[in-house]
């Protein structure tokens, strides 16, 4: 069955998290790509994370996530040759993409105005830290940066202390779907017009959108939100994290008048139900923050809190398990995500198989298409496992391959000091 982009032919040179994740997208919808790698390969690939006793020749958490199912071609690009075969990659090429920033790949003729002289239908995409203007467009970007410059880490941390970085790449993670998005609007006007174009999108600009809510508060108000701890900022209410007296932890957020009343029997304070700052779910919400003042907001939190502790967290997962007016999740760690039934039976996570550890499991695709779905076909390359197929389609000898093969592998034997 031919997938969405079958007979898509992609170009990337990544790495880390923002580029990389979305060319496992479009892979996954069947394009091939083909992950340009420098002498020493991507760097994720050696990157071990924390807690990770896997056998050396196992790659990278980071590397996995954001590299199954490509090719390696391993090239050095600063050399004429390795120039020469990349050239002659992305003029065979539907897409081209890259995370390096604008000055790198300016300085190697990789812009768009020189690649579309050769593929004018070529679709450029380029995603960095800060967007493809400004005075910061060449600055460097790391996940943190992104997020304190685009206001996320003030919003997260308690309201008396440091802000905090979140637990998760929310700047590399979006900012990866909205370059996979891009891409793939990009195709889809070229397959209905006929036209190539740039796509540029940046780590800052996906942190502004996943804040679009909180950003538009501030832009009506005046004021900007502030940290709330457990809370939400922008909702005054119980809305927030609860602790069930052995330590299992909940986010309450949504109950509807019945719930809430067991809720509050259960948890030992019946009297808060009937509490008017609190007795409907449209005030429960925060939906009138006029209504409830700053002394009644802290005080159902407190309260909250005390109800939440009266009961373990069995107790509390029995009770909102068989109410469907209440919104209420347990907290999970990921090796609880990863037995989720509801995370297996989307297939968030499938079966697939890594060097050094063979049959695993991995991060499968959030996107579920009926008829033509999402396709994982083959592991995370290892370093430059498709050189000679990729140089020889293009018509390379086998000399030219040996010559870059061998160019390639005494860098690396260079920089590993061997």
């Amino acid at each position: 069955m031919a997938q969405p982009l079958s007979g898509i032919k992609v170009v990337e040179m990544g790495m880390a998290i923002q580029g990389p994740a979305a060319g496992v997208y479009l892979s996954d919808m069947g394009a091939e790509v083909l992950k340009v790698e420098p002498p020493i390969g991507d760097s994720s690939r050696f990157h071990r994370g924390v807690n990770n006793n896997t056998p050396p020749e196992t790659p990278g958490a980071m590397f996995i996530a954001g590299n199954r199912g490509k090719k390696s071609v391993c090239l050095d690009v600063h050399s004429e040759k390795g120039r020469d075969i990349l050239q002659a990659m992305i003029a065979d090429a539907d897409v081209f993409m890259s995370n390096y920033r604008p000055v790198f790949l300016n300085r190697l003729s990789l812009d768009y105005e020189s690649l579309r002289k050769c593929n004018p239908r070529l679709i450029y995409a380029v995603v960095n830290g800060f967007g493809p203007l400004g005075p910061d467009v060449n600055r460097p970007m790391v996940e943190g940066a992104a997020q304190a410059r685009g206001g996320v880490a003030n919003l997260c941390g308690p309201s008396d202390g440091l802000a905090m970085m979140p637990g998760a790449t929310t700047a590399d993670g979006t900012g990866a779907i909205g370059f996979a998005l891009g891409i793939m609007t990009a195709l889809l006007e070229r397959e209905r017009h006929g036209t190539g174009q740039s796509v540029s999108t940046s780590a800052l600009g996906a942190q502004i959108f996943i804040q679009s809510w909180e950003i538009q508060q501030c832009i009506l108000t005046g004021e900007p939100l502030q940290r709330a701890g457990s809370y939400m900022p922008n909702i005054r209410g119980p809305y927030g994290i609860y602790e069930a007296s052995d330590g299992g932890m909940f986010l309450f957020t949504l109950v509807g008048d019945e719930g809430w009343g067991l809720l509050c029997e259960k948890g030992g304070d019946p009297e808060l139900a009937n509490d008017e700052n609190w007795n409907d779910a449209f005030k429960r919400m925060g939906a009138a923050p006029e209504m409830q003042s700053e002394e009644s907001v802290l005080n159902v939190r407190d309260r909250m809190k005390s109800i939440f502790k009266r009961k373990t967290t069995a107790e509390w997962r029995d009770f909102f398990r068989s109410r469907d007016d209440c919104i209420v999740e347990k907290i999970q760690d990921h090796s609880e995500v990863l037995s989720d039934p509801q995370v297996l039976a989307n297939d968030y996570v499938v079966p697939m198989s890594f060097e050094g550890i063979g049959e695993s499991m991995g991060v499968g695709n959030q996107v579920q298409l009926s008829e033509t779905p999402a396709v994982i076909k083959r592991p995370p390359p290892q370093l430059g496992d498709s050189t000679r197929e990729v140089m020889k389609n293009l018509g390379y000898s086998d000399q030219d391959v040996d010559e870059v093969e061998s160019h390639t592998l005494e860098i690396r034997k260079k920089f590993l000091g061997e």
